[in-house]
């Protein structure tokens, strides 16, 4: 029950940052620079965990169907 406020949380101050980065007074290549690694950033951490969670989800349900 607390995972999706956690989540909720998280993207909400994800979201906020980026607003905040965009409304602010610095230039727009550095915006965009900090934008853009901030998107890879977050996909190195992300992409991984979703692979070993999908790989996780079949390997459990392949044991389920299998009888000894």
């Amino acid at each position: 029950m607390l995972a999706p406020v956690a989540i909720g949380a998280l993207l909400a101050l994800i979201v906020g940052a980026h607003l905040a980065l965009w409304l602010s007074d610095a230039p727009f290549e550095a915006k965009l620079r900090l934008t853009i690694l901030n998107a890879l950033g977050w996909s190195a951490i992300l992409l991984p965990a979703l692979g070993v969670s999908l790989w996780l989800k079949a390997h459990r349900h392949r044991g389920r169907t299998r009888q000894d």
